[in-house]
């Protein structure tokens, strides 16, 4: 199974038990536009220019899961990201609204607009918890705006996408992804990769 070479800052995501068999990881593609489609700001969301609360630094990595062909590309980029609705990454690790919003970069791309419903605190939350959201999406960078995978809604027939969140009693924490399709069509390659983060207060 192909496992793809991370930036240093993030190896130790791919530890033994980040379910990388469970998810089948074999980081993969590409490519088409959309926007994010959360509008709420659940626990650990941010607004920009709030200059109080926590803030999420982290990597994001995305990469195409055809990697033996011509097609294979992979991108890495770090985020700042300030919360509001919590005082302390531990309070917005402990949740309370039932919601959480996976941290993420902004413009310039890649960003991620995952949501973990029937958030309950810090642990670990599989697949099957995940997949209720199904508008969870990364966005990539592409010739005319932004390519949209969807990782939680995909054609009929198709694979479907899988993540795995660990989350931290601290507000740091990993989501790993795979399996997510070109604007969820059976036609596109698929991406794969990681969100890894820690937290200040």
């Amino acid at each position: 199974m192909f496992k793809p070479a991370l930036p240093q800052p993030m190896r130790h995501a791919w530890r033994a038990g980040v379910a990388i068999s469970a998810l089948a990881l074999a980081v993969t593609a590409c490519s088409s536009g959309g926007a994010n489609h959360h509008t709420g700001s659940g626990t650990g969301s941010a607004k920009a220019g709030d200059a109080h609360g926590p803030t999420y630094k982290g990597e994001i990595y995305v990469s195409s899961q055809d990697d033996s062909g011509p097609t294979a590309w992979h991108v890495t980029k770090a985020f700042t990201e300030r919360l509001t609705g919590a005082s302390t990454c531990a309070d917005a690790a402990k949740g309370g609204s039932g919601v959480f919003q996976v941290p993420s970069g902004k413009a310039p791309s890649p960003e991620d607009d995952i949501q973990v419903d029937g958030f309950h605190g810090p642990g670990t939350y599989p697949p099957n918890v995940l997949k209720r959201d199904k508008l969870d999406t990364i966005l990539v960078p592409a010739k005319t705006g932004l390519d949209q995978y969807d990782i939680t809604t995909s054609a009929h027939g198709l694979k479907p996408g899988k993540e795995v969140l660990f989350l931290n009693s601290n507000g740091s924490g990993e989501l790993v992804y795979s399996e997510a399709h070109l604007d969820g069509k059976a036609s596109s390659p698929a991406v794969a990769g990681l969100i890894s983060w820690t937290c200040s207060s």
